[in-house]
C-alpha cells in the first residue's frame, strides 16, 4: 500500500506544480491583458484627438481636390485652342506642300511674263483712277463749294 501513498503523493505533487504553472501563466496572461488594456486607453484617448484633425485634413484636400479640379477643367479651352492650332498648322503645312509643287509653274517665263503685263496694267489703272478722283474735286472745288482738297483722298 505504500507503493499507492507513494503514487498519489506524486500525483498530488505533479498537480500541485502544474497548478503553480498555471497559475503562473494565467497571473502573466492577467498582467499582459491589463497592459493591453492600458495601452488601448491610451491609443484611444489619442485617436480622438488625431480623428478631428484627420476629418478637418480630408475636408480641406477634398476642398483642394474640387479646386484642382475646377481649374483643369477652366484649362480646357487652352487645349482644345492648341488643338484647333495645331489642325490648322497641318492644314497650313498641306497647302505650303501642294503649292510647293506647283512653285515651278509659276516661275516659268510665261507666267513671269503674265504676272508683270498684269501688275503694269493694274498700276496704269490705279493712277488713272486717282487722276480721275483729282479732276472730280478740282471741278467740285471750281464750281462754287466751299470743299477745301487736300491732296490726300484717293
Amino acid at each position: 500500500m505504500e507503493l499507492v501513498y507513494t503514487g498519489v503523493l506524486l500525483c498530488a505533487v505533479a498537480f500541485a506544480v502544474v497548478a503553480v504553472f498555471a497559475s503562473v501563466a494565467l497571473k502573466r496572461a492577467a498582467d499582459t491583458m491589463e497592459t493591453l488594456s492600458k495601452t488601448l486607453g491610451d491609443v484611444e484617448n489619442k485617436m480622438n484627438h488625431i480623428t478631428p484633425e484627420l476629418r478637418k485634413t480630408m475636408e480641406e484636400t477634398g476642398k483642394t481636390t474640387e479646386n484642382l479640379h475646377d481649374k483643369l477643367g477652366a484649362t480646357d479651352g487652352l487645349f482644345d485652342s492648341l488643338q484647333y492650332m495645331g489642325s490648322a498648322v497641318h492644314t497650313c503645312n498641306r497647302l505650303l506642300h501642294s503649292k510647293t509643287n506647283k512653285l515651278s509653274a509659276l516661275r516659268s517665263p510665261q507666267f513671269v511674263d503674265k504676272l508683270t503685263e498684269t501688275l503694269k496694267w493694274g498700276e496704269v489703272a490705279n493712277k488713272v483712277y486717282h487722276r480721275w478722283k483729282r479732276d472730280e474735286k478740282k471741278e467740285d472745288n471750281t464750281s462754287g463749294t466751299n470743299e477745301k482738297w487736300t491732296g490726300d483722298e484717293g
